[in-house]
């Protein structure tokens, strides 16, 4: 009896000692995705759980009452870790168990776990919306019901600096006559990489064309910078206010930051058609010309240089008058002849536009150069032309003038005349 009873004890305090070690349970890796939270961003916690044992001993303890003697055998099993319920505990509300609903999302009954074998779990974290930035530790709480509980903190870290625009290279005013190329540099002063960066731009009265009207970049390493270009093209006159919006992402999480500039588009045009010679009447069934000084006044070079004549039921030769590339500071001629032997008698208003072409992004602009205005008259009733009626006029004078000559030499003949008889009388 005394053997029986020292067998159960022993029986006991082997399977409570086997009990109380139970499968050792180890989370063996970890990862926090966005690796960075920013404050009211939501992210995930992904541990991977192991059952550490490879094998398990088990002692059983056997007695026969025909001999009395009592034997102990050692065996070795298998020994799976029974995993319960595996939750997110958080000692402050600058990160907690993402809700759903009503219900935080947590594993229960998580099932059994072999020697060696492993499981990864994902828990879903919030970061406060005013959660102040620094390092917090939430723990993950695994429930082991056959063997020790274990709880292991999380290092989860808060930082609030984001994705910002910096203006590279923007003039304060630019030429309705011209496109200008502007830089702006992307900088992520985040300790994290971002994904999905996209940047836009526009102007808030639709007065500015940009090209294009977004850059994607995609991935932005840790404090990395990007530079972006656009083409600025002018719609509208006076200043005008430029928005570039910058998006991104830490982790799922949708981000934006947002800078506001100016420009002053000025409205005379730096590239100029100016008037040299048009006559104010001419009489119908003459050729009128007209005459133009082309001037380049912008700080580049400009090609496909054009002077049209903006009415098209007009016999006026050239059609359009190429002059082609022009460098700065360059002036050139273009000269148009008006034939008037079709137009009507009256007044007649012609539009000239200079037409050319930006030499660094081969965009084309048209100015509204000149407008002129002539009067078509009726020709003479004598049918003469103007230089024939000039030459007339000339000869007439000519000839009154020889007249009025030849009468003063006979006055002042005839006056010497008497004069001498006088004398002779006296005498």
């Amino acid at each position: 009896m005394t053997a029986l009873m020292s067998a159960v004890a022993l029986f006991l305090v082997v399977a409570l000692a086997s009990a109380a070690e139970g499968p050792a349970v180890m989370i063996t890796s970890y990862t926090v995705e966005p690796a960075v939270l920013m404050p009211g961003d939501t992210g995930t916690i992904t541990v991977t759980v192991q059952n550490m044992d490879t094998k398990g001993t088990e002692e059983r303890t056997t007695s026969s009452t025909s001999t009395g003697y009592t034997s102990t055998t050692t065996t070795t099993s298998t020994i799976s870790a029974e995993i319960g319920t595996i939750r997110l505990i958080s000692g402050s509300r600058e990160i907690e168990w993402l809700q759903e609903g009503t219900q935080r999302t947590e594993y229960l009954s998580v099932g059994s776990l072999g020697p060696g074998e492993s499981i990864t779990i994902s828990l879903p974290i919030k970061a406060g919306a005013y959660a102040p930035e620094g390092t917090y530790f939430p723990e993950v709480y695994i429930e082991v019901e056959n063997g020790e509980n274990v709880r292991f903190p999380i290092p989860v870290k808060v930082d609030s600096s984001g994705v910002e625009v910096i203006e590279k290279e923007i003039p304060s005013a630019i030429s309705m006559s011209e496109s200008k190329q502007i830089a702006f540099v992307v900088a992520n002063n985040r300790p994290n990489a971002v994904s999905g960066v996209n940047v836009f731009v526009r102007s808030y009265n639709d007065a500015l064309e940009f090209t294009p009207e977004r850059v994607f970049i995609g991935n932005l390493e840790t404090y990395g910078q990007r530079v972006v270009n656009f083409t600025l093209t002018p719609l509208g006159e006076g200043p005008q206010d430029i928005s570039v919006k910058v998006e991104y992402k830490n982790g799922e999480n949708l981000h934006s930051s947002e800078l506001t500039s100016s420009i002053g588009v000025k409205s005379s045009s730096d590239v100029k058609l100016i008037l040299v010679n048009a006559p104010e009447f001419v009489f119908q069934g003459e050729v009128a010309k007209i005459d133009f000084d082309v001037a380049n006044g912008m700080t580049k070079d400009i090609k496909a240089v054009s002077v049209v004549p903006a009415m098209n039921d007009l016999r006026i030769f050239p059609s359009e008058y190429f002059i082609g590339d022009m460098e700065v500071g360059d002036v050139f001629s273009a000269s148009f002849d008006l034939y008037t032997s079709d137009l009507e008698v009256g007044e007649i208003t012609i539009p000239f536009k200079l037409v050319f072409k930006d030499i660094e992004t081969d965009k084309q602009y048209e100015i509204k150069g000149y407008t002129v205005q002539v009067e078509v008259r009726q020709p003479q009733k004598s049918g003469l032309q103007p230089s024939m009626l000039g030459g007339v006029l000339v000869g007439i004078l000519v000839v009154i003038a020889v007249v009025f000559w030849v009468r003063a030499r006979r006055r002042r003949a005839r006056e010497l005349r008497l004069s001498a008889k006088k004398a002779e009388l006296n005498k």
